[in-house]
């Protein structure tokens, strides 16, 4: 279905006519494309043509200038040194010089447009005006070599950096272009019915929570988010773009004439493994940009002990919830797994003599047990607010609110944990303590949030070493000096390698870091007051809580993630 990319019968004719094959050669080498899935390029190279007689083939075809870049001379102006040591060794694709606006790069494949034009964009981004990018041609071996000579210079190619770049160099999966013929392009075709599924397929495989499909002018982007990063995986001819997201529409039941405003939908996809796919479509410049989130329903961390709870903090979570009445609050960015988190607390808080209802946008996981789950919809008028009211008449014990968004939901919330009900629900804050001047900025009285507030959980999800490759190390000088202090010097540290099992990432799967923030008489009698943010925080740590980074340094010097993710991840307390 899908196959590496390949020039097209242009540039064939092209060697034909140069006299580099005969047309007998040519159906030879086209046989043998089409049946070991080569490009035109691996199969000229094992055959009577050079890789610098390719390259240069190559240039003269695309109207670029060949250079023999392992010769050149080092320039004085280290331009280079703006692009990361591992991007270029990646892509094959060196910036050279920049002289009256023109960046002069030296690229592999002059067709890679994608990289071209990150490339203009990180040197705008550094306040370089770009008018032109004046693309040079050269061996990938020649690149490589001229690599490590500029970047040796800059002072950029040390030990473990270039070991790591080596290893994602040979691990990451190349990107792909999907081979389908244009007269078989429209959303029932068995092509593009293929590629949706085994785009589905290959993102579960690789346990992927998201799936992009980006429109490019030349093309449409597939890319996998995993492990909280997003890798290009397809490439879609433009000419298949509406018809492979038209597929995806009548999957989800969307309108697939409509593509003016967002639509939002659900897939059941039962095509060799049960998935269930949250879709979400929104129209840009060049064409509709769709978001598939991968709701997988047998989620291994529907269980407090999975959630990466440090053993205190379990405890005193775990305390919080078992509490007949109170409101207990989950708070963090996007992705930061809220939803998880609640749903283990529901599932563990589910017994015989216990009513649990929740209202969410959407429905993420069905839950099952006693558990009554149900859907709002604002166009209905049933919002947050309108299902906590309704509620309140069921009879519950425990009530889930998907997000506290506006004041009208906060009182509710408010007042249904202080009349006998256990409250769960979320809000977008940083931390615990910005939860509490969210709500008094929403309109709830001091008072009302000291007596109500039982617990609040800020969260966040960081990247677990691979097992496979998991090593140790002393804590680096530049780490120390990053951690200003809060580590003890000489302190083992762990880091991973990069390996066939995380595809040379050195990262394998996630973990939650937290900060649990109990309610006691000492913090509700200062929120009574109106303490300040600072004064509230001081008495939260005395009482035992830890902050976000320090959860995040136990993990680290635990073996469980490493220094880079505490310092990506959470803020110098």
């Amino acid at each position: 279905m899908v196959r590496k990319h390949s020039h097209n019968a242009n540039f064939e004719q092209f060697l034909v006519e140069k006299g580099k094959l005969t047309l007998a050669k040519l159906k030879e080498v086209n046989h043998k494309i089409k049946n070991s899935n080569k490009t035109i390029e691996q199969v000229l190279l094992e055959s009577h043509i050079s890789s610098d007689e390719l390259s240069m083939l190559k240039a003269e075809f695309s109207g670029h200038e060949f250079i023999h870049v392992a010769r050149m001379p080092i320039p004085q102006q280290q331009i280079w040194r703006y692009i990361k040591l591992i991007y270029v060794k990646k892509h094959k694709a060196l910036p050279i010089n920049y002289e009256n606006h023109i960046l002069t790069v030296v690229i592999a494949d002059a067709e890679d447009t994608m990289v071209l034009e990150d490339i203009k964009n990180a040197y705008m981004a550094q306040d370089f005006l770009i008018k032109k990018i004046n693309i040079v041609i050269s061996t990938p071996e020649q690149i490589n070599e001229a690599i490590k000579r500029f970047y040796r210079a800059t002072g950029q190619e040390i030990d473990i950096d270039d070991v790591m770049d080596q290893v994602e160099e040979k691990y990451r999966p190349e990107i792909v272009i999907a081979d389908i013929k244009q007269d078989e392009v429209n959303a029932d075709s068995d092509p593009i019915v293929q590629l949706a599924n085994r785009i589905v397929e290959e993102a579960a495989k690789k346990n992927a929570s998201d799936i992009h499909l980006e429109p490019d002018l030349n093309y449409l982007r597939v890319r996998y988010r995993i492990d909280g990063g997003l890798i290009e995986v397809v490439r879609i001819p433009k000419y298949a773009q509406d018809a492979l997201i038209s597929r995806f529409k009548i999957m989800a039941n969307l309108r697939i004439d409509e593509k003016r405003i967002p639509q939002d939908g659900r897939i059941e996809f039962s095509n060799n493994l049960a998935i269930v796919i949250r879709m979400s479509t929104v129209p840009m410049l060049q064409g509709e940009d769709v978001v598939m989130r991968i709701l997988d329903t047998n989620n291994p961390f529907l269980a407090i002990e999975k959630l990466g709870f440090s053993k205190e903090d379990k405890l005193a979570y775990i305390s919080a919830i078992k509490s007949p009445y109170g409101l207990v609050l989950h708070v963090g960015p996007t992705g930061s797994g809220k939803t998880t988190a609640l749903y283990a607390a529901l599932k563990y808080l589910d017994t015989n003599d216990t009513k649990i209802v929740t209202a969410e946008n959407p429905v993420e996981y069905v839950l099952g047990g006693k558990i009554m789950q149900s859907n709002i919809n604002p166009a209905a008028g049933h919002t947050f607010a309108a299902a906590l009211r309704a509620f309140l008449r069921h009879d519950p014990n425990i009530i889930l609110i998907g997000e506290i968004r506006d004041y009208e939901t906060a009182k509710t919330a408010v007042e249904a944990s202080l009349t006998g009900h256990l409250v769960f629900s979320t809000l977008h804050t940083n931390d615990a303590i910005g939860t509490v001047t969210r709500l008094t900025e929403m309109g709830i009285e001091n008072y009302m949030v000291a007596d109500s507030l039982m617990c609040v959980c800020a969260q966040r999800l960081i990247r677990k070493i691979c097992p496979s490759c998991k090593e140790s190390y002393i804590i680096t000088d530049e780490e120390l000096e990053l951690m200003k202090d809060e580590i003890p010097d000489s302190s083992i540290c762990y880091r991973g390698k990069g390996c066939k099992l995380c595809d040379g990432t050195g990262y394998k799967g996630r973990i939650g870091i937290y900060e649990i923030m109990r309610f006691n008489s000492i913090l509700q009698n200062l929120l009574i007051k109106k303490a300040s943010t600072n004064e509230l925080l001081n008495a939260a740590v005395e009482n035992g809580m830890k902050t976000l980074r320090q959860d995040a340094i136990l993990k680290a010097l635990e073996g469980i993630t490493t220094i880079e993710e505490v310092l990506k991840h959470t803020m110098e307390d």
